[in-house]
């Protein structure tokens, strides 16, 4: 049975697409890019960021109370697990608990899903069966998190924009790369070099437990008109 294909219902479709758009509203800035209605966008203009804010973050929420209990819950599975390996700091504990969760989440979408029948293996993405090797993965590696694409592609991007000599561009950004290398080395070996900001951006709100709640402020500088002039 297709009791999971809910969206084969286009009124429900649309409406979900609409949901997720509206949702982008109600994410922080630094999110960098609120999601596209995915209804419009699917099939052409949804960035991976996009996929995967919507996967593990808008999706589980909107998704309750449409799609059946039994899927549901299957795919919190899959949410919860990934959430847990994509942290920066992993316990032991936490390794053990993402590895139950992704194992039981991969058996049971065969279940679910393909239902063992040859005809539906297709169903059975490569990316399926490699989420029960990101647990073994981390304990030889570490988190994820750190040597993922997106992870990488950023850092390339960040070495990037301290290169302020355009001749010879990979030589400089290859040093650059050790230089950063070198930083994070003796951070390490001495955490005490590395002192936090003495004070709170201004209007700033300390929520503790590492978290601040920063005042509203413009993205770009503007120059007021004459009547603002006068009242500030």
């Amino acid at each position: 049975t297709w009791d999971w294909a809910i969206f084969r219902d286009e009124d429900l479709w649309t409406s979900h697409g609409k949901d997720v758009a509206a949702a982008g509203s109600f994410l922080p800035g630094s999110y960098n890019r609120k999601p596209h209605n995915i209804t419009e966008k699917i099939n052409t203009q949804y960035k991976t960021w996009e996929f995967q804010l919507y996967t593990f973050g808008i999706a589980p929420i909107l998704l309750y109370g449409i799609l059946p209990m039994k899927y549901w819950s299957h795919y919190c599975q899959l949410v919860h697990g990934f959430q847990i390996v994509c942290q920066y700091s992993l316990t032991h504990e936490q390794l053990e608990d993402a590895h139950t969760l992704l194992c039981v989440w991969q058996r049971n979408f065969e279940l679910f899903y393909y239902q063992l029948c040859h005809d539906r293996i297709h169903f059975v993405r490569p990316a399926v069966h490699q989420v029960i090797h990101l647990v073994p993965e981390a304990f030889q590696k570490g988190p994820p998190i750190c040597y993922a694409q997106w992870t990488m592609e950023r850092m390339i991007s960040n070495l990037g924009q301290q290169i302020c000599q355009p001749s010879k561009p990979y030589a400089n950004l290859a040093r650059e790369g050790v230089r950063r290398s070198q930083v994070n080395t003796l951070l390490s070996i001495m955490p005490e070099l590395n002192s936090p900001p003495k004070a709170l951006p201004h209007g700033s709100i300390d929520l503790g437990d590492g978290y601040v709640l920063l005042r509203r402020r413009s993205k770009y500088p503007v120059s007021p008109d004459d009547v603002l002039t006068q009242l500030l």
